[in-house]
């Protein structure tokens, strides 16, 4: 029999999962697929992000450098899909990754340095969905679980 219990190549489904549990699971993905992506594009397909996201690349370096920086969140991402429970500490760190991904494009808008575009402006509702999904499941993170002792 497969692992699983089940069809070949697919699990079981949690049967214990709460419905806010799924809610942050999804969440949680598409952060790391928007961070991965961004990533990928920043450290090996610069000239892309303009085309495809309307994001000035004036500096490689520095852009080379933030898609390393994209890299280590999306790893964090990936941490908190493994585990959520014991790194509930990091929805934070990912609720701000998303409220910084909303505000500094609209700021930035704002300044009249990106052009107010669907692409540039699209993505801001749904970060702050994001954001709020991450902010909503930490607090209830930290007033379910007990501090642990070392």
């Amino acid at each position: 029999m497969p692992v699983g219990g089940g069809r070949l190549g697919h699990a079981k489904p949690d049967q214990n999962m709460t419905f806010p549990a799924r809610l942050l699971r999804i969440a949680l993905v598409l952060g790391a697929i928007v961070d991965a992506t961004v990533a990928i594009l920043a450290i090996f397909f610069q000239p892309l992000l303009g085309p495809l996201f309307d994001v000035p690349t004036k500096d490689p370096a520095l852009t080379t450098i933030a898609g390393g920086e994209y890299v280590v969140v999306t790893l964090i991402y990936v941490m908190l899909l493994r585990d959520t429970k014991r790194y509930a500490p990091l929805l934070w760190l990912v609720a701000l990754d998303q409220l910084f991904a909303a505000l500094i494009p609209a700021w930035e808008i704002s300044r009249g340095h990106v052009v107010a575009t669907w692409k540039t402006i699209g993505p801001i509702p749904i970060n702050l969905i994001l954001a709020a999904t991450y902010a909503l499941a930490a607090r209830s993170h930290a007033t379910t679980t007990k501090p642990r002792v070392i």
